[in-house]
């Protein structure tokens, strides 16, 4: 009897074995999908910009845009989601910079024109690194500064603004954490949190903010569902404030919401200057 019990505890344990390999391998495919070749700048919109070369902590060459703006709101520095790169944002940047905000972007490690392969830890540390770019070297006082992470750019945003003295934080379509997503990603397989080994922890990150928080979700969010939205804004701490675009998708917030959204910016930006 025990050497029977035994068995099936070894045959149990070679498979959570395999699914976690399966996993581990697959995941990274499932998380990040950079695209090396930028095919648009700014310029193509008329927009003065200056492209910016900065050393992420362990050493990788990152690459991103300046575009200031004369008489600013505030400074966003955008975080943007798994896919493509920089050049991939063009129209949205061009809003924000209507709207009246400078905007500082770049590209992870592995996106666009910047070095290396997109892990977990790196593109946390290509966040912290954007920031010190933009305070040291462009220039921009933190207390101007606006955080706006959109989907797993939102994971990266809410770490960058752990403990630092930013004016506001804004995280847009992004999730509470991996574990969480890969429950319900991977429900028809009873796939435990668990056994996900990237953590994206938004909520954890959220914890050791200083600065008011904005999160906006569309109700028609086909990638990270709404209610999604509605548990990460539920787990953060106050002060805080949720912003649904209605029938917005998972890329298309600020075109299907057009004035109230670039309204809300400006009201949730500049409210404390």
């Amino acid at each position: 009897m025990l050497t029977f019990l035994f068995k099936v505890l070894l045959l149990l344990a070679a498979m959570a074995a395999m699914a976690k390999l399966y996993i581990v391998y697959y995941e990274r495919r499932l998380v990040f999908f950079p695209v090396r070749q930028v095919n648009q700048t700014p310029r193509e919109l008329g927009l003065d910009f200056e492209w910016r070369r900065f050393l992420s902590y362990d050493g990788h060459l990152l690459s991103g845009w300046w575009i200031p703006h004369p008489k600013p709101l505030a400074t966003v520095l955008f975080f943007h989601g798994n896919a493509g790169n920089i050049g991939d944002r063009i129209q949205f940047l061009q809003y924000l910079h209507e709207a009246g905000f400078s905007v500082f972007v770049f590209d992870y490690r592995g996106y666009g024109e910047s070095e290396g392969r997109p892990t977990e830890e790196g593109i946390l540390m290509d966040g912290d690194a954007a920031y010190e770019e933009l305070t040291h070297q462009i220039g921009v006082k933190p207390e101007d500064i606006v955080f706006f992470g959109r989907s797993l750019g939102g994971v990266i945003a809410a770490h960058a603004a752990r403990g630092r003295p930013i004016r506001r934080l804004i995280l847009e379509g992004t999730f509470p954490s991996a574990g969480v997503m890969a429950e319900q990603m991977f429900a028809p397989m009873r796939v435990p949190g668990f056994l996900i080994s990237v953590r994206l922890d938004t909520v954890s990150h959220l914890k050791l903010r200083r600065c008011p928080l904005l999160v906006i979700h569309g109700t028609h969010d086909e990638v990270i569902p709404f209610h999604m939205g509605q548990k990460l804004f539920e787990l953060a701490d106050p002060p805080k404030s949720f912003f649904a675009v209605d029938r917005g998708g998972h890329n298309d917030c600020y075109m299907v919401g057009t004035k109230s959204y670039f309204e809300q910016l400006q009201s949730f930006a500049s409210a404390g200057a």
